[in-house]
C-alpha cells in the first residue's frame, strides 16, 4: 500500500503535469494588436487602399475611402450607355453620388452585372499607376484649395474562369481627394477610361 504522502505527491505531480503540459515558457501567448482600420493618412494611401478594396472585394474598405458627398463622373461618350437619371428630370446624367456608387460596387464585388448576364468575376484587379507627389495638382476651384488632384493611368481586369472570358478597361482616372478630420477621402472620381 502507498502512504498518504506518496499518494498526495503523485496527485500533485499529475496535476502539475496536466496544468503545464500546454504551456511553453519559451513561447508566450501571442496577441494580435494589429489595426484593421483604414487610416487614409495620405492621398497615396487612399489610392493604395482603393486597389486593396478591389483585390479583397471589401465594400467596407471601399466605403471608408469615399467622402459623404462623393461623385463618380463619366466621360461624355459613356453617358448614354451607363449614365443614370440622378436628378429625376428624365435625362441620363454624367455623374452619380455616394449611394449609387456603393450599390454598383457592392454588385460588382458580390452579384455580377446588374442585368444578370455575368456572375461576379472570379478575379478582380484594379491597378493604378500613382504618379510621384511632384506630379499632383491642387484643385483651383474656390473652397477646394486644400484638395489634391491625382491623375492615374489605370487597368481594370475582370476575369471569368468558367466562361473563359475577360473584361478590361484602361485609361486615366482623375481623383479629387480632400482632407477631413486628419484623413483623406475621394471626393470625385472622374473616369476617362477606354472600354
Amino acid at each position: 500500500m502507498t502512504s498518504p504522502n506518496k499518494l498526495f505527491s503523485l496527485l500533485l505531480l499529475s496535476a502539475m503535469l496536466v496544468l503545464t503540459s500546454c504551456w511553453n515558457p519559451f513561447r508566450p501567448h501571442m496577441e494580435d494588436h494589429s489595426d484593421t482600420t483604414i487610416q487614409n493618412r495620405t492621398p497615396r494611401e487612399v489610392l493604395e487602399n482603393l486597389e486593396l478594396s478591389y483585390k479583397e472585394r471589401n465594400i467596407n474598405i471601399y466605403k471608408d475611402l469615399l467622402s459623404p458627398d462623393f461623385r463618380f463622373e463619366l466621360i461624355s461618350s459613356e453617358v448614354n450607355q451607363i449614365g443614370v437619371d440622378v436628378n429625376g428630370d428624365g435625362l441620363r446624367d454624367d455623374w452619380w453620388g455616394y449611394d449609387q456608387e456603393i450599390l454598383y460596387t457592392q454588385n460588382l464585388f458580390t452579384k455580377g452585372s446588374s442585368d444578370g448576364s455575368l456572375p461576379p468575376p472570379d478575379e478582380l484587379i484594379l491597378r493604378l499607376q500613382i504618379p510621384p507627389e511632384s506630379s499632383w495638382d491642387i484643385d483651383t476651384q474656390v473652397g477646394h484649395e486644400d484638395w489634391v488632384v491625382i491623375s492615374c493611368m489605370f487597368d481594370l481586369k475582370l476575369s471569368y474562369y468558367a466562361l473563359n472570358a475577360m473584361i478590361t478597361a484602361s485609361g486615366v482616372a482623375r481623383f479629387y481627394l480632400k482632407p477631413m478630420n486628419n484623413r483623406w477621402y475621394i471626393a470625385i472620381w472622374r473616369d476617362e477610361s477606354n472600354l
